[in-house]
């Protein structure tokens, strides 16, 4: 059968009008026996023509209904004429049903989609594994319509896998947390982690899945195939990647090779480069797995395996990160590093312990404003200097400024800090406090000179008395023999008077020099204080000078040579209340301090702290340096031996003792004694119990 006629009508009514016009023309020129045989020609090879353009047209549309249906209706031309509008209906009708099918796929695939994003940002904003799993185990069963699951994420340092078994039956959900260590995997467990290969089995009985604890993975199941899927490393985490007998380089044969020598550890690096398991099976489902099965759970597990080894990086930078904080914080030296501008980006907790400011306070912070050459003036900035002149500073000595405006003096060093294109990006400053040693060293020299001091006034005092006990003797012979006229009488006795003097006051010295053992019992601080006050409280009322008491809420016992501090504790106040004028008052303060390392520089860290502090007029600087010297007094009449013999005393403790003034500010007197009795090398001190 030839072509069929099939005319679109403005197509139709076009050619009407035209032949209609084209047959008058010829009626009227050409003679009747004539025009009917051309009219006839004309009309057949038009009609001709426009089945041949139809034909074509339709065939070129169900070809493309076959491309998208996949079924072919065969060349237009074997249709009869009657079927034609019948097939292209039927194929359009295919043509519609195939697009609502493929737009449900598309809904179902943007689902699985968003379903897949969900699990991203879970496993991107969570580190718990539950969490993970669940979202995993939510996609597979809901997304993808798998009703029999297990999900297992191999922990390396514990070398057990966590395994997650998920059932949706008849009965309800089913959920089952197991610890699956790696030496126990069996079946297609075990081949797929030593392959690093996904399976798809469709016989279960010949080829089990494996068990758990000696059972089976999914008990009554009705499984008919199933799908396992490892999860494996990137090359980028594996560390070995570029060896050659990393396993991740390997093909089936050496694989299996591999798989039967060392078990399921890579022979590159020693490690098994597994992350977990992903398994489905068609358990409770109607139709059995296929490769499109194999793919679906494949494209999840590159996806999971991606995750969590981001998950992982990251909280093992966050641990390395916890570490190399807790690392810097632990140090003893003060660390900061600065930009280049010189602004500070980061301070450990000694540097924050040392300026007395937070961390909040030092980030973002001018370097000038912490770091200074000098105590009196800023000077230059050694940690600028070290950005200008391109060159380090090691063991350079500094001051840093404290919150408190005091300044502390330091030794610094100072390196750069380069990225990996060796450009300077900052300095590093490492810095410790030295404070308390150049205190020891002004002790040492202080004892040193008080030493020398005392050694020099033995020999001086030695010297002198006995000369002095001879004019002494020579005066009163005299004075019995009737040899001194009466009008010199009052000058003798001034002159003996004096003598006395100077030898009560060379006998005091004596004393100082040479203290005698302390006889050490167990007492509180606070009777000791309460007695001294008591002595001198009719010097306070005299003087208009009120004293005021601070203890601690519980007083602790001290071993201590009770009249020897009660000596030291009324010279203090005394000379607290003498420096104050009327109206002012002295406070004395005691504390037990848990802690006192950033005072002291002693194995004994156990002290009392008593500390007299007063008004008055306060020391200058040379003052301050002098202040325990002997015969250093600034009072009228006074001997300068109070305080030389305080600090004696405190020291033969095993004790400091230490003056904070400023001219004009007051003074403050800090004893430091031990709680215990400190044993001396030198000397032997004697202890009883009071009885």
């Amino acid at each position: 059968m030839g072509p069929t006629l099939h005319i679109r009508r403005k197509r139709l009514l076009v050619n009407i009008v035209l032949f209609a016009v084209l047959y008058a023309v010829l009626a009227v020129v050409l003679p009747w026996f004539v025009f009917v045989p051309v009219a006839v020609v004309v009309m057949t090879l038009h009609v001709y023509y426009e089945a041949i353009h139809a034909s074509k047209r339709y065939q070129g549309l169900l070809d493309e209904v076959h491309t998208v249906h996949g079924e072919s209706v065969g060349p237009v031309a074997r249709i009869s004429a009657g079927a034609i509008d019948e097939t292209v209906y039927n194929a359009f009708k295919e043509l519609v049903s195939e697009l609502e099918r493929k737009n449900f796929q598309l809904v179902e695939k943007n689902i699985q989609l968003l379903s897949i994003k969900e699990i991203g940002l879970t496993l991107v904003s969570s580190l718990d594994e539950s969490k993970v799993v669940d979202a995993v185990i939510n996609f597979l069963n809901k997304g993808l319509g798998y009703r029999e699951l297990f999900v297992s994420i191999f922990h390396q340092d514990k070398g057990v896998f966590s395994t997650y078994v998920f059932r949706d039956t008849a009965k309800g959900h089913r959920y089952q947390e197991v610890a699956m260590p790696l030496e126990e995997l069996d079946g297609l467990l075990r081949k797929s982690v030593q392959m690093q290969q996904s399976v798809l089995i469709r016989d279960p009985d010949m080829h089990p899945i494996g068990t758990i604890a000696q059972k089976p993975l999914f008990e009554d199941s009705t499984m008919g195939s199933y799908v396992v899927v490892p999860l494996i490393k990137s090359g980028a985490t594996q560390d070995c990647d570029k060896k050659p007998d990393c396993i991740l380089h390997m093909n089936q044969v050496d694989r299996e090779r591999a798989s039967m020598d060392g078990g399921y550890t890579c022979p590159g690096c020693g490690r098994v480069p597994i992350l977990g398991l992903l398994g489905v099976t068609d358990g409770f489902k109607a139709t059995s797995l296929s490769k499109v099965d194999l793919v679906s759970v494949e494209t999840l597990a590159v996806q999971l395996s991606t995750m969590l080894e981001n998950n992982r990086l990251f909280a093992e930078l966050k641990q390395e990160e916890s570490f190399r904080d807790n690392v810097i914080n632990s140090m003893m030296n003060c660390v900061l590093t600065t930009d280049t501008r010189g602004n500070i980006l980061f301070a450990n907790d000694s540097a924050v312990e040392l300026s007395g400011y937070s961390h909040d306070e030092l980030r973002g912070m001018s370097v000038i404003d912490l770091i200074v050459d000098s105590q009196a003036d800023p000077g230059e900035n050694p940690v600028l200097k070290t950005l200008e002149k391109g060159r380090k500073s090691i063991q350079r000595e500094a001051w840093i400024k404290k919150s408190d405006n005091r300044r502390n003096p330091v030794i610094l060093s100072t390196s750069f800090l380069l990225d990996e294109a060796r450009n300077v990006q900052g300095v590093l400053a490492v810095f410790y406090d030295i404070a308390r040693i150049k205190r020891m060293e002004e002790q040492i020299l202080h004892l040193d000179k008080l030493a020398a001091l005392g050694r020099f006034s033995s020999s001086i005092a030695h010297e002198i008395r006995n000369p002095l006990t001879g004019i002494a003797a020579g005066i009163q012979y005299l004075k019995r023999a009737g040899q001194v006229a009466d009008s010199q009488e009052e000058n003798i006795d001034f002159i003996l008077e004096e003598v006395n003097r100077i030898d009560r006051l060379i006998g005091d010295l004596m004393n100082v020099v040479r203290i005698g053992d302390l006889i050490y019992e167990e007492t509180s601080i606070e009777t000791i204080i309460s007695n001294a006050l008591n002595s001198m409280a009719e010097l306070g009322r005299q003087r208009e000078v009120t004293v005021k008491t601070v203890f601690p809420e519980k007083l602790r016992k001290v071993s201590v040579d009770a009249d020897r501090v009660a000596q030291v504790m009324i010279n203090l106040i005394k000379n607290a209340i003498e420096a104050s004028t009327p109206g002012q008052v002295v406070t004395v303060t005691v504390s037990f301090p848990s802690d006192v390392s950033d005072v002291l520089f002693d194995e004994v860290q156990d002290f009392v702290i008593i500390e007299v502090r007063d008004e008055g007029l306060g020391l200058s600087e040379e003052e301050k340096n002098r202040v325990f010297e002997p015969f250093f007094s600034k009072k009228t009449g006074g001997t300068g031996l109070g305080l030389y013999v305080t600090h004696s005393i405190i020291e033969r403790h095993g004790g400091y003792v230490y003056v904070d003034s400023e001219y004009g500010g007051g003074s403050t007197f800090t004893v430091y004694l031990p709680v215990e009795q400190v044993q001396h090398g030198d000397s032997s001190e004697v202890s009883y119990s009071p009885s």
